[in-house]
């Protein structure tokens, strides 16, 4: 049976990820705490104090709980990389080194997800989707950061046989998303209109969206049953216009209570997720309108 390790346990893939685990019977989960209390602690899921900044801290975890696979979502987000770029340096990719290594020295996961963004893409001029292969750039602190954690984990994957993952979702919506980020618009927009209040969505064109809930299954699968040693994938994600989204919420509410600023956000139309959907057929899916039903 399986041992994970969540680092990142109380943003939303985190949660998502746990909640999916334990949907399918791992019941040995450990979700790594910087504090001494937990963060809105999960029933069955053990807490336990660590920092990937502390590398003997994560190396103790991984050995005193037999850790078998491990999740890293841990990281800086968009604002505050760029309002911190030393800072963004120091946890996203020293952390990630720091996570890596304790791996190495521990030598015996069976598999390290890492979960990046499609926001290292470069938008292409004609509106088609990228796939893994599509020209990446370092549009600010956060992307530069993220491509070379990637970059580790993919040495590290090569170099010393630690078998990894990356996954690279778009724009995530749900009930665990937060609130931080422009691109968190969208759960506050469905919240709003929930609470019969209105809402303007801060930007507009046309992107992916991922549904949380289904991002917390399909991380659990890559964790549970990647079939490759290395691999980087975009997940499966509904390409819509924010007029397409708002329109949804208003119709499903019956009123117009959410609308946007049209201004496009600096992503890729959508993502080729092909190699994802081969590698994982039984990935959940679900349409946006069908989300809006389940919340």
């Amino acid at each position: 049976m399986a041992t994970v390790l969540i680092i990142g346990g109380s943003g939303c893939v985190g949660i998502e990820t746990t909640h999916a685990l334990l949907s399918r019977g791992v019941d040995h989960i450990i979700c790594l705490s910087r504090g001494t209390t937990a963060v809105n602690p999960i029933q069955g899921v053990q807490y336990v104090q660590a920092d990937i900044l502390d590398l003997p801290s994560i190396f103790a975890v991984l050995n005193d709980h037999a850790v078998t696979h491990v999740l890293h979502a841990a990281g800086l987000r968009t604002t505050d990389c760029k309002n911190n770029p030393a800072r963004a340096v120091e946890v996203n990719i020293t952390g990630t080194n720091n996570v890596l290594e304790a791996i190495r020295l521990y030598g015996k996961i069976q598999r390290l997800i890492f979960t990046s963004t499609a926001a290292v893409y470069k938008v292409p001029d004609d509106g088609s989707f990228v796939d893994e292969l599509a020209t990446t750039i370092p549009l600010n602190p956060y992307t530069a950061t993220k491509l070379a954690a990637e970059q580790l984990i993919e040495c590290y994957a090569l170099h010393y046989q630690i078998p990894a993952t990356i996954l690279r979702p778009q724009i995530i919506y749900g009930p665990t998303r937060g609130s931080d980020g422009s691109t968190a618009g969208i759960t506050q927009a469905i919240k709003a209109a929930q609470e019969g209040k209105h809402f303007t969505i801060p930007f507009g064109g046309r992107t992916g969206f991922h549904y949380s809930r289904d991002v917390g299954q399909q991380h659990a699968l890559a964790l549970l049953e990647s079939p490759e040693h290395f691999a980087r994938y975009n997940l499966p994600a509904q390409s819509l216009s924010i007029a397409e989204i708002c329109s949804a919420i208003n119709t499903h509410h019956g009123k117009q209570l959410v609308d946007y600023s049209d201004s496009p956000y600096p992503f890729a139309h959508g993502l080729d997720s092909s190699a994802f959907l081969q590698a994982f057929p039984k990935a959940q899916r679900t349409s946006f309108s069908d989300a809006l039903k389940r919340e």
